[in-house]
C-alpha cells in the first residue's frame, strides 16, 4: 500500500541526547513533545519515526496508527550520530512507499558517519522532499550541533531551521512544524 502524505521524524538518539535540557534529558523532552504536541496535529497524515545513533532503525514504521507513538516508551540512547545513513534510509523508504513526504530532523550533534559536505551533496541530489531541522540544546560545551549545517539542509530542501533550547521552545517549534500548521509536502519521487 502506497501512503499519500507522510511526515517522517528523524530522531537523534546518540549518547549526548542523555544530557539535560531544562530538567529532563534531551531524548525525554524530544519524545514527550512528539507524543503530546505533534500527535494531536497529525489529522489526515501518516507518520514514522526513524531513530539514529551509530545504527538507524524505524521505531515506528510509517503508518496510519494514531496511537503508536503515544503508546511507546522513550527510546534508549546509544553511540554515534549516523545522520547520513538515516537520511538515506528515509529517502529510500519515501521513494518506494509514499507519494508525498516531509522530514523533520532533530539533532543535538554533528554527523559521525559521513562528512557534512557529503551529506549536503546528498541532500542537494534528493531535494524534492522538504527537510525541517531542529537543533536541540543551547550552543555551549554540551551542545555540538552546527546551526549553519542544519540551516543549509533546510535551505536546500525548502524546509525551516529552528533551535530548541528549552522544553517550551521545543513545544512551540513542533506545533509550528506540525501538519496542522505547516502542511508543506514534496514529491517522494526524484
Amino acid at each position: 500500500e502506497r501512503l499519500d502524505k507522510v511526515l517522517v521524524i528523524l530522531l537523534d538518539r546518540s549518547g549526548s541526547m542523555d544530557d539535560e535540557l531544562d530538567t529532563r534529558t534531551k531524548i525525554a523532552v524530544a519524545w514527550s513533545v512528539l507524543q503530546h504536541d505533534l500527535m494531536p496535529n497529525m489529522t489526515g497524515w501518516d507518520y514514522g519515526v526513524l531513530a539514529f545513533e551509530s545504527e538507524c532503525e524505524w521505531l515506528i514504521y510509517p503508518c496510519k496508527n494514531a496511537i503508536a507513538l503515544v503508546q511507546m516508551r522513550k527510546p534508549d540512547t546509544g553511540g554515534g550520530t549516523s545522520m547520513g545513513k538515516a537520511l538515506k534510509m528515509a529517502w529510500t523508504w519515501a521513494r518506494t512507499y509514499c507519494s508525498q513526504a516531509r522530514f523533520i530532523l532533530e539533532s543535538d550533534g554533528e554527523p559521525t558517519d559521513m562528512s557534512k559536505t557529503e551529506i549536503l551533496n546528498m541532500v542537494a541530489e534528493n531535494k524534492g522532499i522538504p527537510i525541517d531541522t531542529i537543533g536541540i540544546g543551547s550552543q555551549s560545551l554540551f551542545c555540538s550541533y552546527d546551526p549553519k549545517f542544519l540551516k543549509e539542509i533546510s535551505r536546500l530542501t525548502g524546509g525551516a531551521f529552528s533551535e530548541a533550547n528549552s522544553m517550551k521552545a521545543f513545544v512551540d517549534i513542533i506545533v509550528k512544524l506540525s501538519p496542522a500548521k505547516r502542511p508543506l509536502l514534496g514529491p517522494a519521487q526524484k
